[in-house]
C-alpha cells in the first residue's frame, strides 16, 4: 500500500524510513512498481544489509546526515515519495529535535515521536507524496505544514485494507515476481514468543520477523 500510494513513475526515487518488515516490503514493493531507486533509512546493520540485497541504496542515520546525503543522492531535488514506515519511533535518537520529543513524551507533553515525519516532509520534492503507513497514537505536533503546503505535497496514509491488495499480491507470488518469506529470520512454538518478542523489541540476534506455530 506504501508503494501503491506513491504513484510511481519508472524515473521515480522513493524513500523508506524504517528498514524492519514493513519498510522491506515497501523498499521490494516501490522497486516492484518500477521505481528505478529506493533509498532505505535505518541504523540497525542486518536490516540495513536485507535492504541492501533488496538493490536499495541505504543511509544509517546515526552515521550520516539523512536530509544531506539525500539532497546528494537526488542532485539537490528531493525524492519523489518519502515512506514513513516508522510510525511511533524507537529509543534510538539521532538529533535534537528527536531528543526533544523522548522529553516531551517522558514528562506527558505529547504521545508520539513524529520525528520521521518531519524528515520525511523536508526531503521530499516539490509536489511529492509522503505516504504514511507507521503507527502513530494520537496527536503528533511541531509538523512542518508550511514547508509542506508552499512545496504541494500529498499526504496518504491509512491502516492497509488487506482484502483488498490481497489478490494482487498472490497473484504476483504465483508468478515469482515476489516471495514474502524473505523478510522471515525466526520460527518459532507460541511459548518461545515472548522470548522473541523481546528479542525484535531489542534488535538481538537479527531478529526482523517472527513465525509461530501452534505446534
Amino acid at each position: 500500500m506504501a508503494a501503491d500510494f506513491c504513484n510511481i513513475k519508472p524515473e521515480d526515487t522513493i524513500a523508506v524510513w524504517g528498514c524492519g518488515p514493513v519498510g522491506q516490503m515497501a523498499i521490494r514493493s516501490a522497486f516492484l512498481l518500477g521505481a528505478a531507486r529506493v533509498i532505505a533509512v535505518d541504523t540497525v546493520a542486518e536490516r540495513l544489509a536485507l535492504a541492501r540485497s533488496a538493490g536499495a541504496v541505504t543511509i544509517d542515520f546515526m552515521k550520516e546526515d539523512v536530509y544531506q546525503r539525500i539532497q546528494e543522492l537526488t542532485k539537490g531535488r528531493g525524492a519523489d515519495a518519502c515512506i514513513d514506515a516508522v510510525g511511533t519511533e524507537p529509543e534510538t535518537t539521532a538529533s535534537k529535535d528527536s531528543v526533544w520529543d523522548r522529553i516531551k513524551v517522558a514528562t506527558f507533553m505529547g504521545t508520539d515521536r513524529p520525528h520521521v515525519l518531519r524528515q520525511a516532509i523536508t526531503c521530499c520534492r516539490n509536489f511529492g507524496t509522503v505516504p504514511i503507513v507507521g503507527v502513530y497514537g494520537a496527536a503528533v505536533d511541531n509538523i512542518p505544514m508550511g514547508s509542506a503546503i508552499n512545496r504541494g505535497l500529498t499526504f496518504r496514509m491509512a491502516q492497509t485494507p488487506v482484502q483488498h491488495y490481497l489478490p494482487a499480491l498472490m497473484q504476483r507470488i504465483q508468478k515469482g515476481e515476489i516471495d514474502p518469506s524473505f523478510v522471515i529470520t525466526h520460527r518459532a512454538t507460541l511459548e518461545e514468543g515472548p522470548e522473541l518478542y523481546k528479542k525484535f523489541r531489542d534488535k538481538k540476534d537479527g531478529c526482523i520477523k517472527v513465525v509461530m506455530k501452534p505446534h
